[in-house]
């Protein structure tokens, strides 16, 4: 998948949390919304 520009939509997805639901793209639709990946420490990533 090609990276996303500034503004673009972002495709829904779901993550698993360390919360007790998991993490829902689209529940934060309507809203302005930054969204950033960061490797877990220790993983080299």
């Amino acid at each position: 998948m090609p990276a996303l520009q500034p503004g673009t939509q972002a495709p829904d997805f779901s993550l698993a949390s360390h919360l007790d639901k998991p993490f829902a793209l689209n529940s934060f639709k309507g809203r302005r919304t930054v969204v950033a990946f960061m490797p877990f420490a220790f993983t080299g990533g």
